[in-house]
C-alpha cells in the first residue's frame, strides 16, 4: 500500500512540476514573440516613413533630412511598446520623441 502511495504521489508531483515549468516556458516564449513582432512592425514603419520622407523631397524638389533606418525603427519601437503596454501613447509624445530622437 505505502509503494502505491508513494508512486502516486512522486507522479502527482513529477506532473504538477512539468505543468509549472512548462507554464514558465510559454511565458517567455510569449514574451520574446510580443516583442519581435513589436519590432518587426517598427522596422517596417521605419522603412516606410524614411521612404515617405524621401518620397516627398523627390516630388516637391525640398532637401529633407533623413536619418537611419535604425533611428526612426527606435523611435517606433517605443511608441508601439507603449501603445502596447499601456494602451496609449504617453502624454506629450511628441515632445518626447522629439527631445529622445532629435525628429519632428
Amino acid at each position: 500500500m505505502t509503494a502505491a502511495v508513494t508512486i502516486l504521489t512522486s507522479v502527482v508531483v513529477s506532473a504538477v512540476v512539468a505543468s509549472i515549468f512548462n507554464l514558465l516556458g510559454q511565458a517567455a516564449e510569449r514574451r520574446a514573440r510580443r516583442k519581435e513582432l513589436i519590432f518587426i512592425n517598427a522596422l517596417e514603419l521605419a522603412k516606410a516613413n524614411r521612404e515617405f520622407i524621401a518620397m516627398v523631397a523627390d516630388k516637391t524638389g525640398q532637401k529633407a533630412s533623413i536619418s537611419d533606418y535604425v533611428v526612426y525603427a527606435e523611435m517606433y519601437y517605443f511608441l508601439l511598446k507603449e501603445l502596447h503596454d499601456k494602451g496609449s501613447l504617453p502624454a506629450g509624445w511628441k515632445e518626447k520623441t522629439k527631445e529622445m530622437f532629435g525628429r519632428d
